[in-house]
C-alpha cells in the first residue's frame, strides 16, 4: 500500500475508538471524557485520505491528520511516506494509529464544547496579560503580525498550542499502555518542536500520571504552556541540585 485510502482512514478511526475505550477503562483516566457522544457523532462522520501537509502551517512535524468539526477526520494520504527512508520496522503501523487516535481525541474535545481550549484562553488573558503585551511588542517589531493582530489572537494561538500538547500526551498514553512498538521514535521527534509535548511526560515521571491528568481536568482554566514550562524547568533544576549535592 503506497497511499492511504478513504477506507483505510475509516478503519483507523474505528480502531482508534476501540483502543481509547479499552485504555480509558483499564486506566480509569479521562482520556476521552465524551467518548460515548463522540462515537455517536462519528458514526455518521466523514473520513478521508487527502494530501494535507501542504495545506497547513505545521504545528508539529509529526502531525499528518486534521479534524474538521463536526465529524470529519482527514489523514494525509502520503502518511506512509512520512519517514524517509521507511526502513524502521513497525514504525509505520504505529504512526498511522497515532495520528488517528490524535484526531479522534480532537473530535472528543469538540463534542465536549472545547472546554480546555476556551478555559485556557480565558486563563491566559486573565493571568498572563503582561506576557501577551511583551510578545505583541516583539511581533510588531519583527513586522510579522498579519495573522496575529492583537493580544486576543495571540492568546488564542497559545491556547490552541496547549490544547494540542495535551492531545499529544493523551495519544501517547493510549499507545504506550497498549505497548505499540517504536512509539519512542515519534516522541523523540516531537521533542524538536517549539512546544514539545514531552513537557508533560517529564512532569509525569516526578508527579505521576493522575497528577498530569488533573492539570487539564481539576485545574481546568488554571494552567497553560507557561505553567507547564515553568514546572518542567523547576523539576530539571531540582534534579540538577540533587546531582550536585
Amino acid at each position: 500500500m503506497k497511499e492511504l485510502s478513504d477506507d483505510n482512514v475509516h478503519d483507523l478511526v474505528y480502531e482508534s475508538i476501540e483502543l481509547i475505550k479499552k485504555v480509558q477503562r483499564q486506566l480509569q483516566l479521562p482520556i476521552s471524557p465524551n467518548l460515548r457522544r463522540t462515537i455517536k457523532r462519528l458514526k455518521n462522520g466523514c473520513f478521508k485520505a487527502e494530501h494535507i501537509r501542504g495545506l497547513r502551517k505545521n504545528k508539529y512535524t509529526m502531525e499528518y491528520g486534521m479534524f474538521i468539526p463536526p465529524s470529519t477526520i482527514i489523514l494525509d494520504k502520503h502518511l506512509l511516506k512520512s519517514d524517509k527512508p521507511m526502513d524502521i520496522p513497525e514504525f509505520v503501523d504505529t504512526f498511522m494509529v497515532y495520528n488517528a487516535v490524535h484526531e479522534v481525541l480532537h473530535a472528543d474535545d469538540n463534542v465536549g464544547g472545547d472546554k480546555l481550549l476556551l478555559s485556557t484562553l480565558e486563563h491566559i488573558i486573565k493571568i498572563h496579560g503582561d506576557k501577551l503585551e511583551k510578545s505583541m511588542e516583539i511581533i510588531k517589531e519583527e513586522g510579522n503580525h498579519d495573522c496575529i493582530r492583537n493580544k486576543k489572537d495571540l492568546a488564542f494561538l497559545w491556547a490552541i498550542q496547549y490544547n494540542d500538547v495535551v492531545t499529544h500526551y493523551r495519544t501517547y498514553v493510549v499507545l504506550r499502555h497498549m505497548k505499540y512498538p517504536k512509539l519512542d521514535h515519534i516522541w523523540s521527534r516531537l521533542r524538536k518542536d517549539y512546544f514539545p509535548p514531552h513537557l508533560l511526560t517529564n512532569i509525569e515521571i516526578v508527579k505521576g500520571i493522575k497528577y498530569v491528568f488533573s492539570l487539564f481536568t481539576e485545574k481546568l482554566g488554571e494552567y497553560c504552556l507557561i505553567e507547564a514550562y515553568k514546572e518542567h524547568v523547576d523539576i530539571k533544576e531540582r534534579d540538577s541540585f540533587k546531582l550536585i549535592v
